[in-house]
Formats: structure tokens, C-alpha cells, sequence
């Protein structure tokens, strides 16, 4: 990891730097958070293609992994294409107030959910589907993240539920699949914490949240706690 690490930071452009790492131990894949102020970028570093399409990242394959002789080259050249223009973005007053009420809600032991249709839940590992036309539609429930049959809540908001899709099409959501066809839409803490202590402080994020989306999710969390706390 380290070799690797060295190559990634010796092929940013000049004024960008490595924020965050995150490793998919499962697959091998790494995710790196890059930043170059005012915007963010995510580079995905894998063998293979991301399970999804229409994620927000610029995606290097790198066949010959743990093997990095070669790539940074590659790597340079990525990192200045069209491709990584279109996957930079900026982290708005919006975003941070997400990030602050996902973090409220992980230290709570709640997470956001996802339920697949039976169909998705059976294929997901054999073939692609797409960010938003496959996943954004599916039902958004706020769940207990050790026992979802203790507690599942539908949250009907589609406007925050695309942003929470956008935010895990950047890798600042990750998933964890589950039971009953259910994806746990787990927050990349570290990541959101590092970007946090970067951008502006703004007004607390319910404000935030109530105004821009409504008070629905709020009342949603006051139930979580009532019920299942």
C-alpha cells in the first residue's frame, strides 16, 4: 500500500493532495479522496469496473495490481483528462449539512437503507446497474445498523435521496448489503470528518435540513429515538 500511495501522490497535479484513502478489502479496490481547493475529487483504483454506472469518480483500471510499475504515467494523464473535470465537485452548505446529520446518525447506530427488488438482490454480483436509474427509485428506509428487524422506517423524501444517491456515487456513502434485500448506505466517516474540519462552518445542520428538504426526515429520527432508543 505504501508503494502504491507513493505513486498516487507523485502523479497529482501540482495544488492537489491526497485527503483520504479507503481500501474495499473485499475486492482490492482503493478509493482515494483528492483535493485541490475549492473542489474534491474521488479516484477509484481497481482491477476491474465499478459494479455501477453513473458513479461521480474518475475510474483508473489497473489489470496488474499489486504491480504499480507503469502506472503512474497513467495516472497523470487521468488526472488532467476530461473524465476527472466531469467527477470533480464542490461541497456545498447542502452537502455539509448531509454529512453532519449522517454522522449525528452513525454515532446513534442509525444508517439509511436501501431495499432491493428481489431481482437486483439476486444479481447484483453478475451484472451492472445503473446509479441512478436502478438505484435512486428503490425505497429509502432510516434502520437500526446492527438489527434491521428491530427497526425500519420508510423515509419518503426523493429530493434527499438523491443526494444521499450522490453522495454514494462519490464513495462518501459505502455499502454494506444485508438481509431482506436491504443495502445499508454506511458514511465514509473519515472522509466526511476530513472534509468537514475544511470547508466553512455554516448553521447547524437540522436548520439546514428543515429548510431545504422539510422537517419529514426530522421526524423520522424524533421516531427512530422514541422507538428504538
Amino acid at each position: 500500500m505504501e508503494n502504491l500511495t507513493n505513486v498516487v501522490a507523485a502523479s497529482l497535479p501540482r495544488g492537489m493532495r491526497i485527503a483520504g484513502i479507503n481500501i474495499a478489502h473485499t475486492s482490492g479496490s482503493t478509493y482515494w479522496l483528492l483535493y485541490q481547493q475549492p473542489d474534491w475529487l474521488t479516484l477509484r483504483l481497481a482491477t476491474h469496473v465499478h459494479w455501477l454506472n453513473g458513479v461521480q469518480q474518475l475510474q483508473v483500471i489497473w489489470p496488474d495490481m499489486p504491480d504499480v510499475t507503469g502506472l503512474k504515467p497513467v495516472l497523470t494523464q487521468a488526472l488532467v483528462s476530461p473524465a476527472a473535470h466531469q467527477a470533480v465537485f464542490a461541497f456545498t452548505p447542502t452537502d455539509i449539512a448531509i454529512a453532519n446529520m449522517l454522522l449525528w446518525a452513525a454515532s446513534r447506530k442509525l444508517v439509511f437503507m436501501l431495499r432491493l427488488t428481489p431481482a437486483m438482490a439476486s444479481a447484483y454480483k453478475h451484472r451492472q446497474f445503473d446509479l441512478y436509474q436502478d438505484l435512486e427509485p428503490l425505497p429509502l428506509f432510516l434502520g437500526d445498523r446492527n438489527n434491521s428487524n428491530d427497526l425500519l422506517l420508510p423515509v419518503a423524501d426523493r429530493r434527499l435521496q438523491h443526494h444521499l444517491i450522490q453522495f454514494y456515487s462519490r464513495n462518501l456513502l459505502f455499502t454494506q448489503f444485508s438481509g431482506h434485500h436491504l443495502i445499508k448506505l454506511l458514511p465514509t466517516a473519515q472522509w466526511l470528518q476530513t472534509m468537514l474540519a475544511i470547508v466553512p462552518l455554516t448553521r447547524a445542520w437540522p436548520i439546514t435540513v428543515a429548510t431545504t428538504f422539510g422537517t419529514q426526515v426530522l421526524e423520522v429520527f424524533h421516531q427512530a429515538r422514541l422507538q428504538h432508543r
